[in-house]
Formats: C-alpha cells, sequence, structure tokens
C-alpha cells in the first residue's frame, strides 16, 4: 500500500522511555495480528519500525553527548579568552604604569576597548602584542616584556583559535545529533499512530482487542524543554 508519514523534527510530544515502550508494544500488536491488520499499514512499516526502535536506542545518548561536547568546548573556549585577555589587559596595564611613549603604547594597544567575551577583540589584541615584540624585541625588553611573555602570547592565541574551532564544530553538530534524535522518535510515534489506527478499525466490534489499540494513545506526555522545542521541520518519511 503506498503511503507515507509525516515527520517533523521538532522535540516528541512524549519522553524517551515513553516512546520506546509504545514503540515495542505497538510491534507487538502489529506482529500478533499481522494477518488481518498488515492490509492496513503501509508498506514496510512494521519493518522500518523495528530499525527506528534498535536505533534509538543510540540517537538518544548520542543527542546528548553531542550537546555535552557543544557544553564542553564551550567552557573550553570561555577559559582561553579570559587568559588571552588577561595576558593582553596586564601587558597595557604596565605599559601605561610604565608611561611609555605615547606611539608605542598605541603599537601595544593601551586604550583600545577589548570585550573579554570577544574571540575576534581577543585575538586581535594578542596578535598586535605579539607583532609589535617580535618586530621591535629591544623595545619589547626595554618594556620588561621577555621571550617568555611572547611564547605565552603566542600560546594563548593558538588555544583561543583552536578551542573557538572546536566549539563550532560541536556547536554544528549537536542541533543535527539532536534533529535525528526527534525524527526517529517522532517516527516511532507516527508508525504507533498507524498501527493503532488500523487496530481500532479493524476490531472495531471486538472491545476487548480493540482495548489493547486503543491503549497506545494513552501513554503519558513527556515535558517539552524550553529549549529542545525549537525546529519543526518536517521529513516525509516512507511508510
Amino acid at each position: 500500500m503506498p503511503a507515507t508519514l509525516i515527520v517533523k523534527s521538532s522535540y516528541p510530544r512524549k519522553g524517551f522511555t515513553t516512546i520506546t515502550q509504545l514503540g515495542l508494544k505497538a510491534l507487538h500488536l502489529a506482529l500478533t495480528h499481522a494477518a488481518v491488520i498488515s492490509p492496513r499499514l503501509p508498506e514496510g512499516l512494521v519493518e522500518g519500525l523495528v530499525s527506528d526502535i534498535e536505533s534509538f536506542g543510540d540517537v538518544v545518548p548520542g543527542a546528548k553527548q553531542a550537546r555535552s561536547e557543544s557544553v564542553a568546548a564551550t567552557s573550553e573556549q570561555f577559559a582561553a579568552l579570559a587568559d588571552g585577555h588577561e595576558r593582553a589587559r596586564q601587558v597595557r596595564a604596565a605599559l601605561h604604569r610604565l608611561k611609555a611613549p605615547v606611539d608605542v603604547k598605541r603599537a601595544y594597544g593601551v586604550g583600545r576597548r577589548t570585550r573579554k567575551d570577544s574571540v575576534s577583540d581577543v585575538k586581535a589584541a594578542l596578535q598586535q602584542i605579539l607583532d609589535r615584540a617580535k618586530e621591535k624585541p629591544a623595545e619589547a625588553a626595554s618594556l620588561g616584556i621577555v621571550q617568555k611573555d611572547v611564547d605565552g602570547f603566542a600560546l594563548a592565541l593558538a588555544a583561543i583559535t583552536d578551542a573557538d574551532a572546536k566549539q563550532e564544530q560541536r556547536r554544528a553538530s549537536a542541533p543535527l545529533t539532536t534533529q535525528e534524535r526527534n525524527r526517529v522518535g517522532n517516527r516511532i510515534l507516527a508508525a504507533v499512530a498507524r498501527i493503532e489506527g488500523a487496530g481500532r478499525l479493524e476490531f472495531a466490534n471486538d472491545p476487548v482487542k480493540r482495548g489493547s489499540f486503543e491503549a497506545l494513545g494513552a501513554g503519558p506526555k513527556g515535558r517539552r524543554s524550553a529549549g529542545a522545542a525549537g525546529s519543526t521541520t518536517e521529513e516525509v518519511a516512507s511508510g
């Protein structure tokens, strides 16, 4: 029977444990009554449900792991920014206290506003200091800036660049993994609804058998998290 399931990538309306339980119950009913309800179901729906139930155990923790890695990468970025910002701030403060010539202070960025939470600002500040110290090592030494400091600026700059790249990668992959989890969960619920409907129609005059199918629609609803209910992209999945 040619048919499709409309599956959204928004957060499922039920909790993940409930989705798995409903999927297993619906699968059991579909297999038990396959002879009479199969003609009412889209071709391949039961096989697809089996595959989704098996994979759901992987994509749920996968989404959690992706989120966790994204948070960790963000924390790493914040730490690198804080270190780089403080290094630049102390250099500028030292030059200000030393009453260095105006052109020298300008060359090191003294007086220039640097947002400590801005990757571009902090990187620019470190790069400016690093370039000047390398270009005029004698001047840097006269200001108390030694090779250890120059090496520290370079390391801080590299750390921020690396942390920023990791953070962007994790942040980009986390929503994709979460959407995959949502699609699989919603696809299971869509299959459960089709099996429930098939059972209701087939056993309309058999309250006992019909009741087992009706129970599929009576599961508890899971709470939506504030940040997880964002995407509403629809996917048309072949049954």
